[in-house]
């Protein structure tokens, strides 16, 4: 079942209005709040900017994001919390976009902040696990972290044998005084296996090890070498849908896909430090972009080549491009224009 089967009560209304209805003109704010509540399973809150690793799937590779460190104001993440509190968001939220989380030494306290505003929303983050230790994973732990989803990266260009991920799997249970895994994580598990799920101090980490140079996305087209790019993007997207991404600077993304640093200038949604979190997410601009990614249609934008997987199906489209055609669209331009790359 895909993101848009699971729609629950006035779906059909709902995915309408953030596709641009304007039938319904002058949303007030608590119509914003609603749709946001309903329709978002996940934050995307980057809460700083460096990762330490250059993995070649990755756009960090090419990044001053290796070298180069910032922080999301405090403010702002005080700002994000208050908007948040005020429909007690209780969704998830992943500390991470293109940064490694563990290199901020004040991540503990900051994920305190969100918590005392948050209390019900499950709170997480992906790391490489390189920092991760038993003395810090009980810090975040007291400060209301839920999970860490840690992956084995291999180094640039180096292939990882099943033997190098078990030992490189020990490795980091013992940092995390686990010791009772020997039996279970043999080379038969590894093989047939992609990752290994366990808690400690109250904290769910999932330890995986995908290849993700076969398996990952060319994020939003970003890399070419994963890229096929005889092959235009046709099938739907429920990402800027679900999703809600805000980078280290309060910039907005439509997804997670859409690489930012101080380098690439990528056309934003709007930013949070001058708008509210509502307002941005039932934007024209999102709006436009939820309308071309529905149907099954040539994307555009970022969008043409991007190889994030959906699970919609073709007989789903006719119904799709029929309910695209209901919408009413007097006070927009007909042009939809995905996220578009400046030079």
């Amino acid at each position: 079942m895909n993101y848009f089967q699971m729609v629950g009560f006035n779906g059909k209304k709902n995915l309408k209005l953030l596709m641009g209805d304007t039938s319904f003109d002058n949303l007030r704010m608590i119509d914003k709040k609603v749709l946001f509540k309903r329709h978002v399973e996940v934050i995307n809150l980057e809460l700083s900017y460096e990762c330490n690793r250059k993995c070649d799937y990755c756009p960090v590779s090419f990044s001053d994001r290796q070298n180069s460190q910032s922080y999301m104001d405090s403010d702002l993440i005080e700002k994000i919390c208050t908007e948040l509190s005020e429909i007690r968001y209780d969704n998830r939220i992943s500390l991470n976009l293109y940064n490694e989380p563990l290199l901020d030494k004040n991540l503990a306290d900051k994920i305190s902040t969100i918590r005392s505003y948050l209390p019900t929303a499950h709170i997480g983050f992906n790391s490489n696990g390189d920092f991760l230790r038993l003395h810090l994973l009980k810090k975040l732990s007291h400060s209301g972290l839920n999970h860490i989803c840690v992956t084995l990266h291999p180094l640039p260009n180096v292939h990882q044998d099943s033997t190098m991920i078990q030992r490189r799997l020990f490795k980091l249970l013992d940092r995390l005084s686990f010791d009772n895994y020997t039996d279970e994580l043999n080379i038969a598990f590894i093989e047939s296996n992609r990752s290994f799920s366990l808690y400690v101090e109250g904290v769910r980490i999932i330890i995986q090890w995908p290849d993700w140079r076969r398996e990952g996305t060319n994020r939003g087209g970003t890399l070419d070498k994963n890229s096929n790019q005889k092959s235009k993007r046709t099938s739907p997207c429920a990402r800027p849908f679900r999703e809600f991404t805000i980078f280290y600077d309060g910039n907005v993304q439509p997804c997670c896909e859409s690489f930012h640093d101080n380098k690439l200038n990528l056309e934003s949604v709007g930013n949070i430090l001058r708008q509210n979190i509502f307002d941005l997410y039932t934007s024209k601009k999102l709006s436009l972009m939820r309308r071309s990614l529905y149907d099954f249609s040539e994307k555009t934008g970022i969008c043409a080549n991007c190889t994030a997987e959906d699970f919609s199906s073709y007989s789903e489209d006719e119904s799709r491009k029929k309910l695209i055609s209901e919408i009413n669209t007097s006070s927009f331009s007909p042009e939809i224009n995905c996220q578009t790359k400046f030079d």
